[in-house]
């Protein structure tokens, strides 16, 4: 069953709907859902998508004409001679009726046919054109579909009518994955799976989150077992070098000098690497609040490959023994403080949807957590959500604060956590999003009463039960 991508669906049914040639450019991570969002729109309509290989053009060549051959109803073992003559073929075939045509991964093309996008080029400027179709290129080698948009030498520099950045899901397109499950197993499985329809859907909703934890990720035959090899880019030079560069940001290492210093190499050596990894969205560069550049960060994009490089790396000889089980409960303490760290990232997955819905104050810039050790204060700050406003100068705040615990979130809590947000003067209003498993006490809850700037929410409102 389909699950969520509302936004790219509607934009997809409108270029669609312009009755005009539209050639789109698709892309995203490896396993974000790009593939399964095509197979959806097109399957309503008059569509075909042909998944590139990694082979030879001769054997593209040969796929392509028995499986667009098929398509149209005709013998499969008919055989285009090129590929000006395959595209000629589909220019025919859109002539009829409106037509959608997508080719997939279309850099495995370009890896052994060089001229294949000049080819393109000569299409889209003017059979395509013609034709009463929609053309779409689609990839997950995101710095080839940008350099493919962007460098004034490529054949189809400026051509596309739109491109498209597959994310991760929404946080209430994600909640639907884990619908039926319990308000602690839907915070268990969004904390550690994020909004990733690609991780959600392997979830088995007839077994407990510990027990699919175990099975996809300490089980010699889990399918989550080998997730690096299945996520991240294929093709990049150096593995090794990024693998270890992860496993040091999944221990904490997250500034590129104390990255550094676990791989053992200079900062300057690594900047190429870091830069990589920021543009093919396995890191996020942060930007500290304070833009003091010094106290920037990295952050893996993807909670369940940061989970993998804390837990699993260093074990996977054990599991592929059969020793997941052992791997796991030895860990288990470790792993509830991450869930609980993770809790986090789920709120502010949650918080950036309400934002952009506008349900907030204010709009907001990018919500990012907030860490420092030496604070004016003479002691650590910690905000789990900060994030200035953007649509009346920047004079407002957002705070927010999640306690996963079972106790409840005390007046003194609060007090607390207005202190820290001290060190940020002269703003004109400042919001506080309070969310709280154990509830708030009567204290807690008579100075919210007396203040609109004070919101208080439970796992119940977030999950959509309240």
């Amino acid at each position: 069953m389909f699950i969520g991508r509302a936004r790219e669906l509607e934009e997809l049914e409108k270029r669609w709907n312009s009755g005009r040639f539209e050639f789109g450019v698709v892309y995203g991570s490896r396993r974000i859902g790009k593939s399964v969002l095509l197979n959806e729109f097109i399957s309503q309509r008059n569509g075909f998508r042909f998944q590139a290989r990694k082979g030879t053009e001769e054997e593209n060549l040969r796929a392509f004409s028995r499986e667009f051959n098929r398509f149209r109803g005709i013998d499969e073992n008919l055989r285009f001679d090129n590929f000006e003559h395959a595209l000629e073929a589909v220019v025919a075939y859109a002539k009829k009726e409106r037509f959608v045509f997508v080719i997939d991964e279309i850099a495995y093309f370009c890896v052994r046919s060089k001229s294949f996008l000049s080819t393109l080029q000569y299409f889209v400027d003017g059979e395509f054109q013609e034709a009463n179709m929609m053309f779409i290129l689609s990839g997950s080698n995101i710095s080839f579909m940008k350099e493919l948009l962007n460098n004034r030498n490529d054949p189809l520099y400026k051509r596309a009518t739109f491109e498209m950045n597959v994310l991760k899901l929404p946080f209430s397109e994600a909640l639907q994955f884990v619908r039926e499950c319990t308000t602690e197993d839907k915070v268990a499985y969004l904390s550690l799976f994020g909004t990733y329809p690609y991780y959600l859907a392997m979830i088995d909703l007839s077994q407990g989150f510990e027990t699919n934890v175990k099975n996809l990720l300490f089980s010699a035959y889990g399918s989550l077992v080998d997730a690096p090899d299945k996520v991240l880019p294929e093709g990049t030079s150096d593995q090794n070098t990024y693998s270890t560069i992860l496993r040091a940001i999944s221990l904490g290492k997250r500034s590129s000098k104390e990255i550094s210093d676990y791989v053992g190499q200079s900062s300057g050596y690594l900047a190429a690497y870091l830069s990589a990894m920021v543009d093919m969205q396995i890191l996020d560069h942060r930007e500290a609040f304070t833009r003091n550049k010094k106290l920037n960060y990295y952050e893996i994009s993807d909670n369940l490959l940061r989970f993998w490089y804390r837990f699993t790396y260093e074990g996977e000889d054990q599991i592929t023994l059969g020793l997941g089980e052992i791997l796991y409960q030895a860990q288990q303490k470790a792993i509830r403080t991450f869930l609980d760290h993770g809790f986090e990232s789920l709120i502010i997955d949650y918080m950036t949807e309400q934002n952009v819905l506008g349900k907030l104050p204010h709009y907001y810039d990018a919500i990012r957590n907030y860490r420092v050790e030496n604070s004016q204060l003479g002691r650590s700050i910690e905000l789990d959500g900060l994030a200035e406003s953007i649509d009346d100068g920047r004079k407002s705040l957002l705070i927010i604060e999640d306690k996963y615990r079972n106790r409840t979130f005390q007046d003194r809590d609060f007090t607390h956590l207005e202190e820290s947000v001290s060190v940020f003067p002269g703003y004109r209003r400042i919001d506080y999003y309070l969310f709280s498993r154990g509830g708030y006490s009567p204290e807690m809850i008579a100075l919210a009463a007396q203040r609109d700037n004070v919101h208080m929410l439970m796992l119940q409102d977030v999950m959509g039960e309240a």
